[in-house]
């Protein structure tokens, strides 16, 4: 399997991959309804023109592991993300081209064609599904990252209020703090946002900010595996886990037929044994969906 990794800073690369990507292009034959199941067959809906070319382009977002993260050393786009996307493309004849870039630009990749689909253990939404569809392919929750020791003794998301709270643009933490702000805070919590995926962690480490939130998944594996680094003077606080989420991968809504298609791979490697065999590796395993599904957000 070729795991290719391309960095990209800008839009000057914008008219070479949407050339490869045109899959908005083409009629579609198959209708997504809400909480459809994927089932194997749906593999012959692979569009011919993504079968010719024989790459998916896909994009991603350092940072995430275990479910996706870029090798140090190798350069490789690594984790359950890409390991579940590499297998699904095989079973359907393709290779991966991997785009590592800003969580802010996924969505708005996909719907403008210049990636196949996007995903970056990130929650399917109802507000997302605005705009893209997805495949539910784990589950998971989020919770609040404090600084070593937990100086502040922050133990429930009210202990938040009156505090700053470091969160990725474009994550579905504003609108959990602004609710938190309404029903909780006589002093609201202040909200400083950043672009990438390190920049909450740094702002927590420096005192910028006294916590973030991010996946539980994540923050876990990245605190408890950390030898060296910002990690190693954060840690999980006691606030209980919230925001249970279905995972997703991010299609255009004129890509409903690649969606089937790889929808229908994935669902192969569940009946098979290799998806789970996958969310076991990477120590995940009790984020397993039943079934994969299209378009099922918890809110």
């Amino acid at each position: 399997m070729t795991n290719t990794t391309k960095r990209f800073g800008g839009l000057a690369a914008t008219t070479a991959v949407l050339a490869l990507t045109a899959g908005a292009a083409f009629s579609q034959t198959v209708e997504i309804t809400q909480d459809m199941p994927a089932t194997p067959d749906m593999m012959e809906h692979l569009p011919a023109e993504i079968a010719e070319r024989g790459t998916l382009n896909v994009a991603t977002t350092d940072g995430n592991a275990p479910w996706v993260y870029v090798d140090a050393e190798s350069g490789e786009v690594m984790g359950v993300d890409a390991d579940l996307v590499n297998q699904a493309a095989e079973r359907l004849g393709l290779t991966v081209n991997w785009e590592v870039i800003q969580f802010t630009a996924g969505i708005p990749g996909v719907q403008s064609g210049r990636y196949d689909l996007y995903l970056s253990a990130m929650a399917d939404t109802k507000a997302r599904e605005e705009i893209v569809n997805f495949i539910s392919y784990s589950q998971e929750g989020s919770g609040v990252i404090v600084p070593k020791g937990n100086p502040l003794g922050i133990e429930t998301m009210a202990d938040l209020c009156g505090h700053t709270v470091a969160i990725v643009t474009g994550s579905l933490f504003p609108a959990i703090i602004e609710d938190l702000n309404e029903t909780e805070c006589d002093e609201p919590v202040t909200i400083m946002e950043t672009a990438d995926q390190t920049g909450p962690y740094l702002a927590v480490a420096s005192g910028q900010a006294d916590a973030t939130m991010n996946t539980y998944g994540v923050s876990n594996y990245a605190l408890t595996k950390a030898t060296e680094g910002i990690q190693t003077q954060l840690e999980l606080s006691p606030v209980e886990r919230f925001a249970p989420a279905n995972q997703g991968i991010a299609f255009s809504k004129e890509s409903t037929d690649l969606m089937a298609a790889m929808g229908g791979a994935m669902q192969a490697m569940l009946e098979d044994g290799s998806y789970q065999a996958i969310m076991d590796e990477w120590a995940v395993g009790d984020g397993a969906v039943e079934t994969f599904t299209f378009n099922s957000p918890l809110f």
